[in-house]
């Protein structure tokens, strides 16, 4: 059973280059076991690599970097991207049960869980503790990514990621996991993963494929080759498929992002189905007695339509209501994507429409209005919780059960108008700048059509005087 736990460093370089100078603070904190004292790069990175609990080191992996360098190397990132202010790095640990697991087994588990977690953007060192009765693994992680620059952001999903992604890689090396799913403050770390998978167009677009690819295929073979098709790469871990599309780095692990139905022995059994589905329609139309067939190499004339019938499927034919197949071409991810971008200006319009919405003044009291009425209604449905904590009748819990419902039902609607208004504030700098290109494109094509219409009259005069001087 491995526990996890992230921590964020964010005091300046000088006092962290001191810190690492300082060999008498270097030696006083390697004597105990605490992550909360260490709140810089240098001393968590002094911690992380102590040979007195390392044995010299030997169990200390650098992953887009190298140890002895490590900290020079981070910081040339931050230098290079001009990001050398704010969280300087991330501290993480994996914490083992006492007997469960061997220096060897701990270190290469934090290995391959700092290259899942980190390893496609980030610097990482991993260390493993041997000082303690419980093995334990320690990550530093650089907080710029050397790869674009962009920051690495802990929140409570990307914990959630952490914790899931160690209790898999647990469960293949046959350890145990953490059977509860939340923490002292009660937060549940599946519900959080869970909806960061349904928020994410990559997650569910790979999802939508590979129910598709499922429905459509008859043996494992032909499924993925219709992932391939689609532009998916896939691979096998632990008899649990992952698969990945491009521009996307990270893998998805089809069953521990969409639930079990999504096992290669549940994916298997769904194409079986497919197959059995399959046989069923098609082998009773081969029994069919009206079917046409050849005997003696002679072929039945096909029954042609007369009449009114004929009639009515040629006034089909002349309408274009008549197809030889109704063939139901897939929307790939990127037109997929365009099409979400498309109900959502259609949203944002019927918002504008619904309440009139002009200038941005008429957007500041319709949210101030709405933030007011979710305060009033949150206050009700508080209420209406208390209320349901004293009864004891379950016909009168029921019904008081049913009035919360319809309260969330409308804080939920107030909630997503509250985020249109906020999309608006996004989205007008970004439309004042497109509008400004659009009419500094259209102010040099003015001008460019004046230079043009200016040396065609030059050149017309050029030609008159030309003209007049030969004769």
């Amino acid at each position: 059973m491995a526990k996890t736990k992230i921590w964020k460093v964010q005091k300046r370089l000088d006092h962290v280059i001191d810190y690492a100078t300082n060999e008498e603070k270097t030696r006083k904190n390697s004597s105990g076991y605490g992550m909360d004292r260490f709140d810089n790069i240098s001393q968590v990175m002094t911690y992380a690599t102590n040979p007195d609990k390392t044995e010299k080191q030997f169990y200390t992996t650098g992953i887009n970097c190298e140890v002895k360098d490590s900290v020079k190397q981070m910081q040339l990132v931050k230098m290079i991207y001009g990001k050398e202010n704010g969280i300087l790095a991330f501290h993480a640990y994996q914490s083992f049960n006492e007997g469960e697991v061997t220096p060897e087994i701990a270190h290469e588990i934090g290995v391959k869980l700092a290259n899942e977690m980190w390893g496609d953007r980030f610097q990482v060192v991993v260390s493993t503790h041997l000082n303690a009765e419980h093995l334990h693994n320690h990550f530093v992680i650089n907080s710029v990514s050397f790869k674009d620059g962009k920051k690495y952001y802990s929140n409570l999903t990307n914990t959630a990621l952490l914790r899931k992604t160690s209790d898999e890689i647990c469960e293949e090396y046959g350890l145990s996991v953490l059977t509860e799913k939340t923490c002292k403050s009660g937060i549940n770390f599946e519900n959080f993963y869970k909806k960061s998978m349904r928020d994410s167009d990559y997650y569910k677009f790979a999802k939508e494929d590979i129910d598709y690819a499922i429905k459509h295929s008859y043996t494992l073979k032909q499924f993925q080759q219709m992932l391939v098709s689609m532009g998916y790469n896939y691979c096998y871990r632990a008899d649990k498929l992952s698969v990945k599309r491009e521009p996307y780095k990270r893998n998805i692990r089809v069953e521990r992002a969409f639930g079990e139905d999504y096992s290669l022995k549940n994916i298997k059994r769904r194409i079986f189905e497919n197959d059995y589905i399959r046989s069923e329609k098609i082998l009773p139309y081969m029994v069919v007695k009206n079917r046409h067939f050849t005997t003696r190499n002679k072929v039945r004339k096909k029954y042609r339509p007369k009449g009114i019938v004929a009639l009515y499927y040629y006034y089909r034919y002349l309408l274009k209501l008549y197809t030889k197949k109704n063939v139901q071409y897939k929307l790939t991810p990127e037109m997929r994507a365009e099409v979400k971008k498309m109900d959502e200006y259609s949203e944002r319009i019927r918002f504008l429409c619904k309440y009139k919405i002009e200038t941005m003044s008429d957007v500041d009291s319709i949210k101030e209005q709405k933030q007011e009425e979710l305060q009033k209604i949150l206050n009700i449905r508080n209420r209406l919780y208390y209320k349901r904590q004293k009864l004891d009748n379950g016909i009168e819990k029921d019904r008081v059960t049913k009035e919360i419902i319809d309260v969330t039902s409308t804080l939920t609607r107030i909630r997503k108008e509250i985020r249109l208004c906020d999309k608006f504030y996004d989205d007008v700098p970004k439309m004042k700048e497109q509008i400004k290109e659009l009419d500094d494109k259209e102010k040099q094509k003015i001008k460019e059509k004046e230079q043009e219409k200016k040396l065609k009259e030059k050149k017309k005069v050029l030609e008159v005087g030309a003209g007049r001087e030969c004769i």
